[in-house]
């Protein structure tokens, strides 16, 4: 399984625009593939709009994507205009994350993308699996994942809360508690950031 991430930056107030526009066309493009989540940013960079599409590999996704390009009602009319560049990054899920499954976790997404020092992860892997159990009976993770293509040894896990509240208790109480995170895990970081999500209606994450 790999995860294209695809991160569109709109004009102001073009995210909005898009959605509505996608809400009505999404349909289209799901005859070819289900899109796993897709966010609009409520905090970090805004006007974002970010989408995640599973595929079974490499070959599965240029299969579908050039499906999809040959359908002339898809993407929909008056999209381009709203967006002003487009990223495509692809993922692999690491040992330790849940498969990405529909639902309604949110509907607060916490994206936190950490760039990593080359060749750490195994490291972070064996530090951060036997942690995780005790993690997630306070709020499930959704997906871990590591960069394959576009910026290399970046590590994105997204966490779903029901509100801000939500969040900053969960956070508090792992820390306060020592769960999360691990010790040590960040001495291989060299860049964090985080990014607050809100779905999409088409989106199978709510």
């Amino acid at each position: 399984m790999i995860y294209e991430m695809r991160t569109y930056n709109c004009v102001p107030g073009g995210a909005q625009e898009l959605i509505k526009l996608l809400n009505h066309a999404y349909k289209i493009r799901a005859k070819y593939s289900e899109v796993a989540g897709f966010w609009y940013t409520d905090i970090g960079p805004l006007h974002q709009v970010v989408h995640i599409w599973p595929y079974e590999s490499p070959n599965d996704r240029l299969r579908i994507r050039q499906a999809a390009a040959a359908d002339p009602e898809w993407p929909p009319a008056g999209t381009d205009q709203l967006i002003l560049d487009m990223q495509s990054e692809i993922f692999l899920p690491v040992s330790f994350s849940p498969p990405l499954t529909p639902g309604r976790f949110g509907p607060v997404y916490e994206m936190r993308s950490y760039t990593i020092r080359n060749r750490s992860l195994p490291e972070i892997e064996k530090r951060l699996a036997p942690a995780l159990p005790e993690r997630v009976k306070l709020s499930p993770l959704l997906l871990a994942m590591v960069s394959e293509n576009g910026p290399l040894n970046r590590f994105v896990h997204i966490w779903p809360y029901k509100s801000m509240q939500h969040r900053d208790d969960v956070r508090a109480q792992a820390e306060a508690a020592g769960i999360w995170p691990p010790k040590g895990v960040r001495e291989f970081s060299l860049r964090q950031e985080n990014k607050i999500l809100r779905p999409a209606p088409f989106s199978p994450l709510q």
